[in-house]
């Protein structure tokens, strides 16, 4: 990321954190935020009203850059609105309170922006680290691609994800009836608004991943909301005509990633009339998988499982799996004692 800065005055960055029962990270969010080497920040903390000791790390706090409130919300999306309603910056972005903020990522989203006049919302790439903060695997944005976004293809990086305040004054706030993918949902609809969303290859951003992350513990909400983010897409009045041709493959991809969702959870008889189903009139990558899960199904063996483990969401399932063996496993009980 490394851009040239223009001479235009730069511009104030409202950086907000939604909080709530992460004491065990939230500091190393907020030094991540305020060690940015970009001075024209303004940084918000909208805290659900943590009893895990978050609140003695905030009071703690003496830079006047940062405000923070406490009080209970109704989930990430409100916590954000209520951050967004008092930021006062003309660029926008937010980190969770178990991300981080890498060195030269605000900095590199300003120049870029200043640089970059008809871009709206710019987002890189970033790191996965652990609960320790031990780099776990990196992972690589791509140009962004409204087709490839309404198939779940899209890979936008949300840690390091900068917009101006445009884009928010036009399309409002986040939807609060979403909790999981609230993200995508506003990229969606700020591409559907005619914004321009840019990709800026280089690391901007550590995402974190344990056993309490959304991500890992909870990976099958994120297919419902899904299938509630592309309905209200293809209901948008500015949905594409050229891309009504896809809604039978998104109507499947969210089918789909259901049915791997239960699968997950352990449900297996129950599936086999869909995996049938999919058998017979399913892509052929899809139909492989299927007729495993099949077979699994009637002999008890596991390697669909395995199957999932290997590709795309599977790698979540994958770590989620690791996590539990190592919580449960004596062995390691007995190191870690």
């Amino acid at each position: 990321m490394n851009i040239k800065p223009d001479n235009a005055m730069q511009p104030t960055v409202s950086i907000i954190t939604p909080s709530f029962q992460q004491g065990a990270f939230i500091e190393a969010t907020i030094r991540s935020v305020l060690t940015q080497d970009y001075p024209h920040i303004e940084y918000l903390i909208i805290d659900g009203g943590s009893t895990d000791g978050t609140l003695d790390i905030l009071k703690r706090q003496i830079d006047p850059r940062l405000t923070w409130i406490s009080e209970p919300d109704r989930g990430q999306a409100d916590a954000l609105n209520k951050g967004m309603q008092r930021a006062r910056g003309e660029l926008i972005t937010f980190i969770n309170s178990d991300d981080l903020l890498l060195p030269g990522a605000v900095r590199a989203a300003v120049e870029f922006l200043q640089t970059n006049p008809d871009a709206d919302l710019v987002y890189g790439d970033g790191e996965y680290i652990d609960a320790d903060g031990r780099l776990i695997d990196r992972y690589q944005s791509t140009p962004f691609d409204l087709a490839a976004t309404l198939l779940d293809r899209q890979i936008l990086a949300q840690p390091g994800a900068f917009w101006r305040r445009r884009v928010s004054d036009q399309i409002g706030l986040f939807d609060i009836d979403l909790h999981y993918r609230f993200d995508f949902d506003y990229w969606l609809r700020a591409a559907l608004a005619g914004f321009h969303l840019q990709y800026l290859p280089g690391n901007c951003a550590a995402y974190r991943l344990h056993e309490t992350s959304k991500t890992v513990s909870q990976h099958d909400q994120f297919v419902d909301d899904w299938q509630q983010i592309t309905r209200k897409a293809l209901a948008h009045p500015a949905f594409p005509e050229s891309l009504r041709a896809l809604i039978p493959k998104i109507e499947e991809v969210v089918r789909w990633g259901k049915l791997k969702a239960r699968w997950a959870h352990g449900e297996r008889n129950v599936l086999r009339p869909e995996l049938v189903d999919i058998l017979a009139h399913g892509k052929w990558t899809r139909r492989i998988l299927a007729g495993v899960m099949l077979m699994d199904s009637y002999l008890g063996t596991q390697v669909a499982s395995w199957m999932l483990q290997q590709v795309g969401a599977g790698r979540l399932f994958r770590m989620a799996d690791q996590r539990r063996q190592a919580a449960t496993d004596p062995l390691n009980a007995a190191k870690e004692g």
